[in-house]
């Protein structure tokens, strides 16, 4: 199970990641709508200088115009582009072609059932889907589930891989990769304590999904 731990905002923040096992590591940039621990594409390339090899750093943005995109991506030297708000997919070609590198996952809203025909939408251009939740005013980082029998239906039609994001946490981690069966995980908000990343939750969090991996294999 793919873990990705999202909002890294600073180095103690992506030392948690690292110690947790991470995947993928995202770095919010470029917000429009309500957000936390935002930095800058400066800021961002300064932290992935001291990060390991093998885990992925994503620039999470809800920018929606092509070349800032591009820009943000090129700035921030990330490899990976989680959009999270609207774009036309053709757009997403465009990208593909100035950075032949990168890994594209698009952001489904999963609000009711339109998110399956959304997603079918965007299969052909994303490298990824990831599912998350929204608010009038938070496009991600609300820490609410979604329906989960949605998800699993995305899952089950999508010829890409597609990750869980929304109201995940230790507690309820477990639970959701049963039911939705998905690539890989996301969370934020989940593994905060008094507004900042905690060790004990990011570990537990990565021990969680691990463990339902296994226990799913099993036939547990």
């Amino acid at each position: 199970m793919r873990v990705k731990f999202c909002g890294t905002a600073s180095l103690a923040d992506m030392q948690c990641a690292i110690d947790a096992g991470c995947d993928a590591m995202g770095f919010i940039m470029g917000v429009t709508h309500q957000s936390s621990d935002f930095v800058t594409p400066a800021e961002t390339a300064k932290m992935i200088k001291q990060l390991p090899p093998f885990i992925e750093p994503v620039a999470v943005t809800h920018l929606q115009e092509t070349e800032d995109l591009i820009g943000l991506v090129k700035d921030s030297h990330c490899t990976a582009l989680q959009i999270q708000n609207t774009v036309e997919p053709s757009e997403i070609d465009v990208i593909r072609d100035s950075l032949p590198y990168l890994k594209i996952v698009k952001a489904i809203h999963v609000t009711d059932e339109s998110a399956m025909k959304m997603g079918k939408l965007y299969e052909p251009y994303a490298d990824a889907l990831i599912l998350d939740t929204r608010t009038r005013e938070k496009i991600g980082g609300t820490g609410i589930p979604h329906d989960w029998n949605i998800s699993a239906k995305i899952v089950a039609i999508s010829a890409i891989p597609v990750i869980l994001a929304g109201g995940l946490k230790p507690e309820n981690v477990a639970e959701a990769i049963r039911k939705v069966c998905p690539y890989g995980v996301d969370v934020h908000t989940g593994v905060k304590k008094d507004g900042v990343r905690n060790p004990e939750k990011t570990l537990a969090f990565a021990r969680e999904a691990r463990n339902a991996l296994l226990n799913f294999r099993n036939g547990g």
